[in-house]
């Protein structure tokens, strides 16, 4: 009996203090918010969906195009970050969550762009809205057009803010937002904005703190944007980098603050602790063939780790194809020679490069002229 205690015991601690030794068994947390997606955003895989293609109001998740649109107009040198912006009334009279814009005040592009990304701020995004396309109207026009380039079939932009809803024609899906908040997160100006935990606006001296909750709380997350209306419901877009892979966690139509926070971190905490290392660094994958070494074969390995999210069977199953390099000596232990092809559900969906385990060294003149004459019989022999 004492030596079955010990034993408990032993696992206890081993469950307190190593919590990924078992965490691939946690419960899938139950959802009441309306529409989901779980984007492995390396991968781009959907790896969990509900109501994923469903039209939705999205409330200030419309900021997200809002700032996109403006930061690429700053990578492409169309306008710079110290622009000075004159508000009109019509930003300063906008209504939700604002910085207390005032007609004639003046603001930087930089200044409005972090009190979109952090305050949420409907009078900023207006503001640069009319800058850039002389009204809002004009301005989500332009938004439109660019959701459809970067392939947002379900998408549809009517201001910059998200304050008008499905009704009046602004809308999205929690799929289309996923593709649009890894393409956002690929942009570094749009991703230093919304991984930005506080900025201060000197003219107003205030310093304003990114509503984003998981930003501050939970590891690994860095970005990327809140929301609120009464159609939309309550609405984040997460995006975390844990073990060197990014996932986008999309919650739409929470009923409340702290149900939509609390799901996309249960959601991340459950992704994270199902990513599995399925083929580790350093597996064998064959040998290749070196025509012109003084070793004619080389052993071929995995020069990194692949992992995939696996919340089910189905989603451990993939297959894999080499594709090896013309091999010429000399080679070195570590040299890429090739990438293995992952493929699951009859799609690529990775390369993982492929490196020698051996070296060789050039062959002699003779040696190599006895190679390729061996190699020319051969090929004639098997009627090649």
């Amino acid at each position: 009996m004492k030596g079955k205690t010990i034993v408990a015991c032993l696992l206890l601690i081993l469950l307190c203090f190593c919590p990924g030794v078992f965490a691939g068994q946690q419960q899938f947390p139950e959802l009441s918010s309306i529409a989901v997606v779980v984007y492995d955003a390396d991968l781009d895989q959907v790896l969990y969906e509900k109501n994923a293609y469903q039209s939705r109001s999205i409330a200030s998740l419309t900021k997200i195009m809002t700032m996109l649109y403006i930061c690429e107009l700053v990578e492409a040198g169309k306008i710079k970050l110290d622009e000075q912006v004159t508000a009109s009334a019509n930003a300063a009279s906008r209504g939700g969550t604002q910085i207390n814009l005032k007609s004639g005040d003046k603001f930087t592009v930089e200044e409005l762009l972090y009190a979109a990304a952090l305050a949420s701020a409907n009078d900023a995004s207006v503001a640069l809205a009319e800058y850039v396309a002389g009204s809002e109207r004009e301005f989500a026009k332009l938004m439109t057009k660019r959701a459809h380039e970067l392939g947002l079939k379900n998408s549809n932009y009517v201001d910059s803010t998200g304050l008008l809803s499905i009704y009046s024609g602004n809308y999205s899906t929690a799929y289309d937002m996923a593709i649009l908040s890894k393409i956002a997160m690929e942009n570094p100006l749009f991703r230093k904005l919304v991984s930005t935990k506080e900025y201060g606006l000197e003219a107003q001296g205030r310093t304003m703190r990114n509503s984003n909750a998981l930003l501050h709380d939970v590891p690994g997350v860095d970005g990327i944007k809140t929301g609120a209306t009464t159609p939309a419901g309550h609405t984040l877009i997460t995006s975390a980098v844990r073990h060197g892979r990014r996932l986008i966690v999309v919650v739409l139509g929470a009923p409340s603050r702290e149900v939509r926070n609390e799901e996309s971190k249960q959601l991340l905490e459950y992704a994270y602790a199902n990513l599995e290392v399925l083929i580790p660094a350093g597996t064998h994958q064959g040998q290749g063939y070196v025509s012109d070494g003084v070793s004619h074969l080389i052993d071929v390995v995995t020069a990194e780790d692949f992992s995939l999210f696996v919340f089910n069977e189905e989603m451990r199953k993939f297959d894999t194809r080499v594709e090896l390099q013309k091999l010429r000596a000399p080679i070195d232990k570590g040299d890429k020679i090739g990438e293995l092809i992952i493929i699951q559900n009859e799609q690529e969906i990775a390369a993982i490069d492929l490196v020698s385990n051996t070296s060789t060294g050039l062959a002699s003149f003779i040696r190599r002229l006895w190679n390729n004459l061996v190699g020319l019989i051969s090929r004639l022999w098997g009627g090649d």
